[in-house]
């Protein structure tokens, strides 16, 4: 590898984040290799450029899905676009190339109101964690 590939992947490297859908043990993996090449190549940290504009990458609904099943929902996806029921009166919807939420809850007379949006998996997480409906499984011996 030369240094100019280790700068490119430093670039790429430093997109690995949580607003990315990247888990927390990812974003420490991809730091601690980020540092290893540039100590190995001697890279200052103002040499590398900035990586392509994000929507470039190709990004994937799996984190998206992970996510779905740890509160039970159930993501139905077409091309860039998905949704899950999230309680009775509330959808959550994704853009999957913007990698944008936002939670629309029917009111009554019909209509539907936005009732949060945000960027990235684990700001949906945190508010799954506060308004998703519980599932508790009740086991007797």
């Amino acid at each position: 590898m030369k240094a100019e590939d280790a700068r490119r992947k430093i670039a790429l490297l430093r997109r690995v984040n949580a607003e990315n859908g990247a888990g927390a043990a990812e974003e420490a993996t991809a730091r601690r290799l980020l540092k290893a090449l540039m100590d190995r190549y001697e890279i200052k940290p103002r040499e590398v450029r900035a990586a392509a504009p994000t929507s470039t990458v190709r990004l994937t609904w799996i984190y998206w899905q992970e996510l779905m099943n740890e509160f039970g929902l159930r993501l139905d996806q077409f091309g860039n676009r998905g949704s899950a029921a999230v309680g009775n009166n509330s959808k959550v919807y994704i853009r999957l190339d913007e990698n944008r939420w936002w939670v629309e809850e029917n009111r009554p007379g019909g209509r539907q109101q936005t009732t949060a949006r945000n960027l990235g998996v684990e700001s949906l997480r945190k508010y799954l964690k506060e308004h998703a409906p519980r599932s508790y499984a009740f086991f007797g011996r």
